[in-house]
């Protein structure tokens, strides 16, 4: 069988790290600063008893959505990067038509010079 074609996995890395910009965004836009409490549960005692437990602070979620603030920038820098890339390696062809390998291999080898 035939390896893909590097365009497509390329194409198909952009999509998911598209798809998880999105679910990043959608996380910290779900989890405003101003709504932060402290998570509170209760823990079971060997008595049987619950007492109450601190399950995450106010500050540790704030630190975590910064930081959730600082990767989605990075991944959208990366995304920007990726795609810049590609459109520099598109080769205009008569007819729309894809290049054949050896062709695309010239090619390659000339760009690496």
């Amino acid at each position: 069988m035939a390896p893909p074609k590097k365009a497509l996995l390329i194409e198909y890395e952009l999509e998911f790290l598209n798809m998880k910009l999105e679910e990043l965004k959608q996380y910290i836009e779900d989890t405003p600063f101003s709504g932060l409490t402290d998570r509170m549960a209760y823990k079971e005692t060997r008595g049987g008893g619950l007492i109450p437990v601190c399950i995450a602070t106010k500050e540790a979620q704030r630190k975590d959505l910064t930081q959730a603030l600082k990767d989605y920038a990075e991944i959208l820098r990366t995304v920007d990067t990726m795609r810049i890339k590609e459109e520099g390696k598109i080769v205009e062809v008569r007819g729309n038509v894809e290049l054949g390998s050896q062709a695309s291999q010239y090619l390659a080898e000339r760009n690496k010079k």
